[in-house]
C-alpha cells in the first residue's frame, strides 16, 4: 500500500523457497560450466554480478556440495573481490 500511495508504484510479492545462499566458484572452467548448466534454476547473480547458488533447504545445499566437490561454496564474500 505504501509504495502505491507514496511513490505511485505497483508491486507484487511472491514467496520463494530459499533456505540459504552461497557464492560459488570453481577453478575448473569446464566443470563449472557443467555445474551452471545442471543447476541453472538454483543460480542467480548478486548485485555485483557474482554467481550465487540458492538452496531451497540445508539438506539440498549439503547434497549439492557433496555432488560437486570441485565447486567452492562460500557463505560470505569479501567486498571488492571479483
Amino acid at each position: 500500500f505504501r509504495l502505491r500511495s507514496e511513490y505511485g508504484v505497483e508491486c507484487g510479492f511472491e514467496n520463494v523457497n530459499v533456505a540459504t545462499a552461497r557464492w560459488v566458484r570453481c577453478p575448473d572452467a569446464k566443470r563449472f560450466e557443467d555445474f551452471q548448466t545442471k543447476l541453472r534454476d538454483n543460480l542467480a547473480l548478486d548485485h555485483h554480478g557474482e554467481l550465487v547458488y540458492i538452496a531451497p533447504s540445508r539438506v539440498n545445499l549439503q547434497l549439492t556440495q557433496e555432488r560437486w566437490p570441485e565447486v567452492r561454496f562460500a557463505a560470505t564474500r569479501e567486498h571488492g573481490l571479483r
